[in-house]
């Protein structure tokens, strides 16, 4: 029997990350984006489409390791000078992102959430602004770059655009009012810019996404994505108990209408066939392209016999009106939802001996193996 519990490294916090990021990813193939300039305020506002989600502890590791380095001779140099409140907050960021750096080498919870190391980071820039005059302002752009590649998308933008204030009240009032408010723009234009630039990084994501996980001519996913979904589906009823079946569709004498019409006449009956399908499912189902004119369903919260209601209103939809002008085009569906014990195959297998009992029965009908809840639908 197949192991239907998650990946035991799934536990873990970057992958964690990663199966949120591509589930947003997924929900954005599903559901197309709308106008770009209005896409781009509203992913501002937005948790979603955090690009850096899946490499955040890689990105804590670099980024650490260089500030710890770069670090260290300020905070030697502040000592030496007497210095010591500068000097003590470079220290104690120093140790807090060492903590932290050595929790992501381990792959364990940092002691010290990211976004408490901002008030030390804050601090420390704000005493140098004190002691140091203008060419501390230089350290609120790292400060800034530092929310974005460590924090989440929507607390890296508030907890920039609040460095941005204090960094210019400071300045105003310890520098020159006017060199705050050139700061001031320069710090908008740089946040402005690594917002573009997310964006652009998680579009280039979801179109790799779309090209390796969904079928070029349908837009449905594809069988690599498949058995991931099914595995997640197995284990969120490991879990939850949460009900969850397979519908596997095919087209009836497929190879006739390619004979017949030719092969472009057969890619256009696969689109509207898909759309067809599409019209009948809910937001939350996935339809995978199985095989050349064979499909899967998976309707998750679904009984068996709702999932059979489900196949015979999208088999009556496309018999009704076939998508070529007289000529019949009808499909067979084969049921099956998951039982505790069912590896992934046995699964597959199950349903894929439905669609071959609705085949031998004469075509054009639903049906699942004997035995089952569902029965044979004329």
């Amino acid at each position: 029997m197949a192991n239907n519990s998650l990946p035991e490294n799934d536990s873990k916090p970057g992958n964690n990350a990663y199966i949120e990021y591509r589930d947003d990813v997924m929900a954005d193939i599903e559901h197309p984006r709308e106008c770009p300039s209005i896409q781009f305020f509203r992913d501002l506002l937005s948790s979603r489409h955090d690009s850096l989600a899946p490499y955040r502890d890689r990105i804590l590791l670099s980024i650490g390791a260089m500030i710890e380095l770069l670090l260290t001779p300020f905070t030697i140099l502040n000592f030496l000078k007497e210095e010591e409140l500068v000097a003590g907050l470079l220290l104690l960021i120093q140790i807090a992102l060492l903590a932290d750096l050595l929790a992501a080498w381990q792959r364990r919870k940092p002691p010290v959430p990211p976004v408490l190391l901002l008030i030390p980071l804050v601090a420390g820039m704000s005493a140098a602004i004190v002691v140091h005059g203008s060419p501390a302002v230089l350290w609120s752009y790292p400060v800034v770059v530092y929310c974005y590649f460590v924090l989440k998308r929507r607390t890296a933008i508030l907890c920039s655009l609040a460095v941005l204030l204090h960094t210019c009240a400071m300045t105003f009032w310890f520098i020159w009012p006017e060199m705050a408010w050139r700061l001031g723009a320069t710090l908008l234009l740089a946040v402005i810019m690594i917002n573009v630039v997310l964006n652009v990084i998680f579009d280039l994501h979801q179109h790799l996404a779309r090209q390796a996980l969904t079928d070029p001519l349908t837009g449905c996913f594809n069988r690599r994505f498949l058995r991931e979904c099914l595995e997640a589906a197995v284990a969120r009823f490991c879990r939850h108990g949460a009900p969850v079946s397979l519908l596997m569709i095919d087209v009836d004498h497929f190879k006739q209408v390619n004979d017949r019409f030719g092969h472009g006449v057969g890619d256009t009956v696969l689109q509207n066939l898909t759309y067809r399908i599409r019209e009948r499912m809910r937001i939350e189902d996935r339809l995978f392209r199985y095989g050349g004119e064979e499909f899967v369903l998976l309707l998750e919260d679904t009984p068996e016999m709702g999932a059979t209601m489900l196949a015979e209103a999208i088999r009556g939809s496309i018999a009704s009106t076939p998508p070529l002008a007289d000529y019949p085009i009808t499909v067979s569906i084969g049921v099956c939802a998951y039982r505790p014990g069912q590896s992934i195959d046995d699964w597959l297998n199950c349903a894929d001996q439905g669609l071959y009992l609705a085949k031998s029965k004469g075509r054009n009908r639903v049906c699942c193996l004997p035995g089952t809840h569902a029965q044979a639908c004329a």
